[in-house]
């Protein structure tokens, strides 16, 4: 028999439907077998017992974040970074891009991620000519924070085919110069089209799954809902990975694709199989389409225009008909559907599918989600608690990106990733970083749903604020609903997976400020200790 770990004098944040706060749990292998007072739980205590005293730290359900990219997150873990501090000016970047060329054997790839025009000196883009001037030895690809827009080089154009007489693709934007040129600047699906091209390989994928894992475990990331990025080929290698160990977190796996997820969505179905395959590991998740852009770009589709430019409705990927012919059918064939879908417009296009979907198929417990969920209107909150869907939320941006919300959205920015509304609607939200679009570290979201300000200290939509402990159902708890597994994991029960995470500190005791700083002492998944403070990972 395996040797039983009692923790105890510990601020025990269960998460079960009460929301018992406990001192101590039992834990033998990978499951939880005991949870309660001192007492109670010591005993358990026999020779074999190992008893681990937490001193008043709180001791928390494994976080699960419902909507990231692992391989995107990880490989820009070895691109160039614009989120780096010292990295202010488009001169600065252009510094970094020739030092990185110098060490690139000529042909290969320059990428570097992260840039937000709003942050540097210059307020703009670089341009093709200043990447030209550089290197035409390498193309260089420069993505934008938001993941939906990029600037490359001729190089770049050159590889991926694309002149003036290159058509912009359907839902996507090759900015042009008066000339009708090529900038070298691509939105949305132009973009998403060359990130395909840019492709990294599948050692270097592999290395930046280990990368990710590694600092996703710093933060007590249990389990993640991988929301795609290169294609089929990639979801082979998460899997093959999460076999090997180099992902050590438990795997719920979107089906799609950045560029063109229409064939893979349409490919899936056809297959014979359906979200729910796999096992406490790896599991493949629903089929995704993306509907619109991203919420900073700014490129979201609204049903009125942006508050910034009254022309501007942004840009949305296909019709009614489209959504319906590609989902529906997925629906009937047993999968969890779902879509990125941002702005209400696009909110409200996906819901009208699932309403068709459910009228024409009814299935019971379909939990179909929407990845985002941006201007979450009330009256699509209303649809969604009617249809019983699960939206996936990032409250972490209003931190980031919550003073460009409210120019271009103005006051549909209190709508906006609204936790309190979901609360009060009794809908179960589950909570998610979309890293690498922002800070992956749980602390953040669950600060920024508690008090919805941006790093300006502005105020977006007060009302939608949560408790602490309703943020922490919504990192945990939530997630697992979200993805079939709420009677396995996501709360800390007799009989649930042993995915536990311990804090540096009394969180209840915390003041509301200092929650962003709170540390991960120790990540637990399966019952194995993978990372620790004072040593890293173990």
């Amino acid at each position: 028999m395996e040797r039983t770990k009692l923790f105890i004098n510990a601020e025990v944040i269960t998460v079960d439907e009460k929301d018992r706060i406990v001192e101590a749990v039992g834990v033998q292998g990978n499951k939880i077998i005991a949870v309660g007072t001192n007492e109670e739980i010591l005993k358990l205590k026999d020779i074999s017992s190992k008893v681990i005293d937490l001193k008043g730290k709180t001791l928390i359900p494994g976080f699960i974040d419902s909507h990231l990219h692992i391989s995107i997150y990880g490989s820009n873990c070895i691109s160039i970074s614009c989120k780096d501090k010292d990295m202010k000016s488009i001169q600065d970047l252009l510094q970094a891009v020739k030092n990185r060329a110098i060490q690139t054997p000529k042909g290969q790839w320059i990428r570097a991620w992260g840039y937000n025009e709003d942050n540097f000196l210059e307020k703009r883009f670089p341009t093709k000519e200043e990447l030209d001037h550089i290197t035409t030895d390498h193309p260089i690809m420069i993505t934008r924070t938001c993941s939906h827009i990029s600037m490359v080089n001729s190089l770049a154009l050159e590889i991926a085919d694309i002149d003036r007489s290159t058509p912009d693709p359907a839902g996507g934007k090759i900015v042009r110069t008066e000339m009708g040129e090529p900038s070298g600047l691509l939105i949305e699906n132009a973009h998403m089209r060359m990130f395909d091209i840019a492709a990294f390989s599948e050692e270097e994928l592999s290395q930046a799954h280990e990368i990710a894992s590694r600092h996703f475990a710093e933060k007590g990331i249990t389990s993640i809902h991988d929301a795609t990025g290169y294609g089929m080929d990639n979801l082979r290698l998460l899997q093959s990975d999460s076999e090997r160990g180099i992902i050590k977190q438990r795997v719920y796996a979107m089906v799609g694709a950045l560029n063109d997820s229409r064939s893979v969505v349409e490919h899936m179905t056809e297959t014979g199989i359906y979200s729910g395959l796999g096992d406490e590991k790896f599991k493949i998740g629903p089929v995704k389409l993306f509907l619109d852009g991203s919420s900073s770009g700014p490129t979201v589709w609204t049903r009125a225009p942006y508050s910034s430019d009254p022309d501007n409705y942004g840009i949305h990927y296909f019709s009614q008909e489209e959504v319906d012919r590609l989902l529906i059918p997925a629906h009937k064939k047993g999968w969890q559907i779902t879509a990125h879908a941002q702005g209400d417009a696009a909110i409200d296009m996906f819901l009208n599918t699932v309403e068709k979907a459910n009228r024409l198929f009814p299935r019971k417990d379909a939990r179909h989600r929407i990845e985002h969920a941006g201007i979450a209107a009330p009256d699509l909150i209303e649809r969604m608690k009617e249809l019983k869907v699960v939206p996936v939320p990032n409250p972490a941006f209003l931190y980031e990106y919550g003073d460009g919300y409210v120019q271009n959205y103005g006051g549909r920015a209190s709508w906006m990733y609204p936790m309190g509304d979901y609360q009060n609607a009794g809908i179960p939200a589950a909570m998610a970083s979309d890293s690498p679009v922002t800070d992956f570290n749980p602390m953040r979201g669950i600060h920024s749903a508690m008090v919805r300000k941006s790093n300006s200290g502005q105020v977006i939509g007060e009302r939608n604020r949560v408790s602490l402990l309703q943020a922490i159902r919504m990192y945990t708890y939530n997630g697992a609903y979200a993805s079939f597994e709420e009677d396995k994991k996501g709360s800390i029960e007799a009989g649930k997976l042993a995915d536990l995470v311990l804090l540096d500190r009394s969180l209840l005791r915390a003041n509301v400020e200092e929650i962003p700083e709170v540390k991960v002492e120790w990540t637990m998944i399966d019952g194995e200790i993978v990372f620790t403070k004072s040593n890293g990972e173990n």
